[in-house]
């Protein structure tokens, strides 16, 4: 762009546009009247303000009055785009050329700025022509929709024509897994509808499988031949070679008639896709009769012992994948983040081992309790990174499934269903309708009384056909030697009230963290001084591990020590009495005064030694 060297010589040439009416041509005059430039020749001084033009009633931004009505054109300056002499489009455009920059564009090369200004210039023709334009944007939208409804219908007659009903009354359902019979259970039972099956529709609340890959269930279902895809399944469930009508329309480059057809790729979403039973008259009759076929299948289970064991199998990692199910949904509740791929066998290898051993209420428990003290932990240091937090809660699962395969008289607590976590429809169909047990309080060796243990009918008819057995004396039993139990002092065991506060006076010299690691050595003694089948046992035991519990419960809601001497508090409440009477005591008494003893093992504060009467509450 060439400029002026001579500022004081510096004019606009204003050419008044020809038949422009006069009230514009007066307004145009003033808006380009130039006075001159500033002492650096960089800025325009104008003789009147703009808001100090009169526009006549017109209203409407002056630069667009006076483009209606004339051409400003800078002498030795050109358009950066047509390279024609600039004509300028407003007077700050004129600051930017005297600035030296080498972009401004004149008003021939501004478009929408010219059509603005010809409303002014000439409204009527104006006004025709944006009616006109309005009327074609209305047919070009009419051809766009009725072209995108066009498209709309293609797709379904594609899915139409490739998906079509075929019903095969004749043939048999195909042979299954108990898993796939399971699966294909769950679905007639909670996700069909008038022959229908679709899990999004009808599973909104809760999945398919126990373990959430609801997509793999059905695929494989559909692999082996018991579903088909439904022809009126919703069209963005199928994977087609163009997605969306505004693809087509790019690719035909806008022309409606080159539209490409759709086109399926033989893919498809299973959790969004519509599914049939295609074994039957109709699809209400397939699902029908596929029911009745399932049902007799599974529950004949119970009686064939091949298949018992399979069905053991499918219990035991059904209540595995609850697990692991739940302690995910657990930590999403206290806003952890979930466990990363490469701890994800951990997890499911404790769920596992618990599955096989304890029901679902108790694998719950051992989930709650060690999201719970993650998330405890977690508050108390809210500056750790959560992943740890997270790993810790997983950590304690592992060591809370250890311990309860170990010993299965310890954390017998049994949880509920939530009612904001349902179980899954396969785990209600199990439990419901096939074994016909509560889903949260039936384990696997329940189930193996349950089923596959009956007699064959041939060995039933041999033993009718035997000769009754000659009956043999027995010998009269021994008698059972009389209990021993361990002495117990009441200075070593002192009472529950006065453990509390012997802890709260010397409060600075012993550790919460300490005092919850010391339940630990607590079931080691016991399991030390009394027998595994001593009655005692079990008894300290459970007392022991509900005092475990609850320390773990009260954690969220109070100080460590507050939750400490609240536990200590509670052991008053079991009051079964451990050793022979006279100098029996209660249960709680006896654990807490094994927990002291725990602590002093590591140096902290001794135990009251002070004599004291028993209370009334600890008799």
């Amino acid at each position: 762009m060439s400029t002026s060297a001579d500022y004081q010589d510096f004019k606009l040439d204003v050419r008044i546009i020809n038949g422009a009416d006069s009230d514009l041509v007066d307004i145009a005059r003033q808006y380009w009247d130039l006075r001159g430039l500033d002492e650096t020749g960089t800025y325009p001084m104008w003789r009147a303000r703009v808001r100090e033009i009169d526009t006549n009633g017109r209203g409407g931004r002056l630069h667009l009055l006076a483009v209606a009505a004339s051409r400003a054109v800078v002498k030795g300056y050109f358009c950066a785009s047509c390279e024609e002499e600039l004509a300028l489009p407003n007077r700050s455009a004129l600051t930017q050329v005297l600035s030296s920059e080498t972009d401004v564009l004149c008003v021939d090369c501004r478009p929408a700025l010219l059509e603005e200004a010809e409303q002014f210039r000439n409204p009527d023709e104006w006004a025709v022509r944006q009616a006109q334009r309005r009327q074609e944007r209305k047919s070009a939208n009419e051809a766009y929709a009725e072209a995108e409804e066009h498209w709309n219908r293609s797709l379904r007659t594609v899915l139409q024509q490739t998906f079509p009903l075929r019903h095969r009354a004749e043939e048999p359902l195909p042979q299954l897994t108990a898993r796939q019979e399971l699966s294909a259970l769950a679905l007639l039972r909670h996700a069909c509808s008038k022959g229908i099956i679709s899990v999004q529709e009808h599973l909104a609340l809760s999945p398919l499988a126990p373990n959430g890959m609801d997509w793999k269930e059905l695929e494989t279902l559909v692999d082996d031949g018991l579903l088909d895809l439904h022809p009126s399944t919703p069209v963005d469930s199928m994977g087609w070679k163009i997605k969306k009508f505004t693809e087509a329309y790019t690719q035909a480059d806008g022309v409606l008639e080159s539209l490409p057809e759709p086109e399926l790729t033989f893919a498809y979403r299973p959790e969004s896709a519509w599914f049939y039973v295609p074994f039957g008259h109709d699809s209400q009759e397939s699902v029908r009769l596929a029911d009745r076929e399932l049902v007799r299948r599974l529950t004949h289970a119970l009686d064939d012992h091949q298949r018992f064991t399979e069905l053991q199998v499918l219990v035991a990692s059904v209540i595995a994948e609850e697990g692991v199910r739940y302690f995910e949904h657990k930590l999403a509740e206290h806003h952890l983040p979930l466990v990363p791929e490469e701890g994800r066998p951990r997890l499911e290898e404790a769920a596992a081992k618990l599955g096989r051993v304890r029901c679902l209420g108790q694998v719950y428990f051992a989930a709650w309790s060690a999201v719970s003290s993650a998330a405890a932990f977690a508050r108390r240091k809210p500056h750790a990174p959560p992943a740890v937090m997270t790993e810790q809660g997983l950590r304690r699962f592992e060591a809370l499934a250890q311990r309860m395969v170990q010993d299965r008289t310890e954390y017998t607590k049994i949880f509920e269903e939530a009612s904001n976590f349902p179980l899954s429809a396969m785990t209600r169909s199990l439990f419901h309708t096939v074994l016909n047990m509560n889903p949260m309080e039936a384990n696997l060796s329940q189930v193996r009384q349950k089923g596959g243990l009956t007699q064959p009918k041939s060995a039933q008819r041999l033993a009718t056909a035997l000769p009754p057995k000659k009956s043999v004396a027995k010998p009269e039993p021994a008698p059972e030697p009389e209990l021993v139990h361990p002495a117990l002092d009441e200075k070593e065991f002192p009472s529950v009230e006065l453990q509390a506060r012997h802890l709260v006076a010397e409060s600075g010299s012993w550790s919460p963290r300490d005092f919850a690691a010391a339940f630990q050595a607590v079931h080691e003694d016991i399991s030390l001084v009394w027998d595994a089948d001593h009655p005692s046992h079990s008894t300290l035991q459970s007392a022991a591990g509900a005092l475990e519990v609850h320390l773990l419960q009260l954690s969220p809601y109070l100080e460590e020590r507050e939750a400490v001497l609240a536990t200590v508090l509670a052991a008053g409440l079991y009051r079964d009495l451990i050793g022979a009477r006279p100098n029996a005591l209660p249960a709680g008494r006896v654990v807490v005064g094994l927990l002291v003893e725990a602590l002093n093992r590591k140096g902290r504060p001794q135990s009251p030694t002070e004599e004291v009467e028993p209370s009334n509450g600890d008799q």
